[in-house]
C-alpha cells in the first residue's frame, strides 16, 4: 500500500513538473528584440506623397518640409545622428552593413531619444539649379544651411537623397552606422528620388 502511494506521489510530481513547464513556456512572453525604426514623412504626415504633384519633381525655390520620425526600442536612451547625402542614378548608396561614405555629407542632425519613444526631426530643403551643357548641378538649402554638392544629373533627372541612421556607441566613444543588433550593427538607410526642374 505504501508503495502504491509513493508511486502515485512520484507520478503526480513528474506530471506536475512537465505540465507546469509547458504552461510556463506557453504563457511566457518571448524576449523582445531591440530595434530602431524610422521613416520620412511628407508635410501631410504620410510615408508617401513627398511632392505636390504625382511626379517627383521639385522646382527651384520651392521649400519642401519633411519630417524624420525615429523610434527607439533599444531598452535605453539613444543618442542618434542622421546623416544626409545627395546622389544620382549611378551613385552606389548605403546598405544594411556599409554607409555611403564615398559620398560627401550634405549635413547631419542629432537628437537624444528616450527608450520606447519616437522623436521627430525636421528636414526642410529647397534647391536652385546650375546648368552646364545639359548637366544640372544643385545649390541647396537644407535646414537653413547652404550647400553645393558636386553631384550632377543629366537634365536634372534622378537625383536622390540618402538618409543614414547612426547611433552613439559608448564603448568606442563614437557614432557607429546603424544600431547595435543582437550579433552585429544593423544599418537602416532610406532614400527618396526626385527630379529638378
Amino acid at each position: 500500500m505504501q508503495r502504491k502511494i509513493l508511486f502515485l506521489l512520484l507520478l503526480f510530481a513528474m506530471f506536475s513538473l512537465v505540465y507546469s513547464s509547458v504552461a510556463y513556456y506557453a504563457l511566457s512572453r518571448p524576449p523582445a528584440q531591440q530595434f530602431m525604426a524610422w521613416g520620412i514623412f511628407s508635410p501631410t504626415g504620410t510615408l508617401s506623397n513627398y511632392f505636390s504633384g504625382s511626379e517627383a519633381n521639385v522646382t527651384a525655390g520651392k521649400v519642401m518640409n519633411w519630417h524624420l520620425a525615429i523610434t527607439n526600442q533599444m531598452g535605453s536612451i539613444q543618442y542618434v545622428k542622421v546623416v544626409y547625402r545627395l546622389g544620382n542614378a549611378t551613385t552606389a548608396g548605403p546598405n544594411a552593413t556599409v554607409p555611403a561614405s564615398s559620398i560627401p555629407q550634405l549635413g547631419t542632425s542629432s537628437i537624444l531619444i528616450p527608450n520606447a519613444q519616437t522623436a521627430l526631426m525636421n528636414f526642410t530643403w529647397s534647391i536652385s539649379n546650375k546648368t552646364r551643357g545639359g548637366i544640372v548641378f544643385l545649390n541647396m538649402t537644407i535646414n537653413d544651411q547652404h550647400v553645393s554638392p558636386s553631384v550632377s544629373a543629366a537634365g536634372g533627372q534622378k537625383f536622390r537623397f540618402f538618409f543614414e541612421l547612426w547611433t552613439y556607441d559608448v564603448g568606442s566613444n563614437s557614432f557607429q552606422y546603424g544600431y547595435k543588433g543582437q550579433n552585429s550593427w544593423v544599418g537602416v538607410p532610406l532614400q527618396v528620388w526626385f527630379n529638378s526642374l
